[in-house]
């Protein structure tokens, strides 16, 4: 099994495969469930204080974290489970299931590849990160009045 956004009592696993690598895209999708073990919603980013401790807020949460995909969003992420993921790893309601499960691509799975270029599990993370762009940023003005 290998972790991905290990936080809290309910970590998001991806199942690893005995026979992966001789296993097609379509047919380890239809296998792994992951991706209905958790939502995500993209948020603004955070340009303001009352943003950021409302951030730091969802962070003190059980399995919510935030990340910065590969595009620069923001995007706040819940670990749970859809009510509708069965014992073995079918969807109770297939037929009917929402558009986004119908449109979900293999693709845009972050079992194949890394989704995101940051990751915060802490508010602490967080705002060491956004200290670290300001400090950056500054740094940029600095240099261009030289």
């Amino acid at each position: 099994m290998v972790k991905i956004f290990d936080k809290g009592d309910t970590p998001l696993v991806f199942p690893q495969f005995e026979n992966e690598d001789k296993m097609t895209e379509s047919e380890i999708c239809l296998k792994c469930t992951g991706c209905c073990r958790y939502i995500t919603v993209e948020i603004d980013k955070p340009r303001s204080k009352e943003k950021v401790q409302l951030y730091r807020w969802y962070l003190l949460h059980k399995n919510v974290q935030i990340y910065i995909d590969n595009e620069g969003a923001w995007n706040l992420l819940f670990i749970t489970p859809c009510s509708e993921l069965q014992m073995d790893g079918k969807c109770g309601i297939y037929a009917t299931r929402p558009q986004i499960c119908k449109d979900y691509s293999p693709k845009s799975c972050s079992r194949t590849g890394k989704d995101h270029t940051h990751l915060f599990m802490t508010p602490d993370a967080m705002i060491d990160y956004i200290e670290e762009e300001k400090i950056k940023k500054q740094m940029k003005k600095a240099k261009k009045k030289v």
